[in-house]
């Protein structure tokens, strides 16, 4: 593990109730997996499972962790990112409200102040979810 729950929010902009990663496990200059634990009174929580704007903004926590990961190793200001665009989700399974997941992301371009992503959550080794997802960045003012 590279970052711990108790440091996560230094390399996010996001804060309670809406961090949705937890530990940063692995990252390099162009991929990263964390881990998070659905615990009850998540606010995605919907009858009991973890709805799909969780799972959107999960994998692009993940995305962000990994870019202020990098950045923070290459002593360089950490951006602030924005979702652009979300192509080709996929949902094959809902969470259960107090499981963890595993999420995988992986840079597939750059292009000026844009980011695009393939973003795969799975638990237990089962693929839940998938997308491609374009991020914006813009320096933090």
């Amino acid at each position: 593990m590279l970052v711990s729950r108790h440091d996560i929010t230094r390399f996010i902009p996001q804060r309670d109730p809406i961090v949705m990663v937890h530990e940063l496990m692995e990252a390099d200059d162009e991929q990263a997996s964390t881990s998070f634990t659905i615990e009850s009174g998540n606010v995605f929580l919907s009858n009991g499972y973890f709805a799909e704007p969780g799972l959107i903004e999960n994998i692009a926590q993940t995305a962000a962790v990994q870019a202020g990961y990098h950045c923070m190793q290459h002593n360089i200001p950490v951006p602030i990112g924005y979702i652009a665009a979300v192509k080709n989700l996929k949902v094959i399974h809902l969470p259960k409200e107090n499981s963890t997941i595993q999420t995988n992301v992986k840079v597939t371009n750059k292009v000026l102040d844009v980011t695009v992503i393939e973003g795969m959550i799975e638990q237990d080794g089962e693929l839940l979810c998938s997308c491609e997802m374009r991020i914006f960045t813009r320096p933090q003012s």
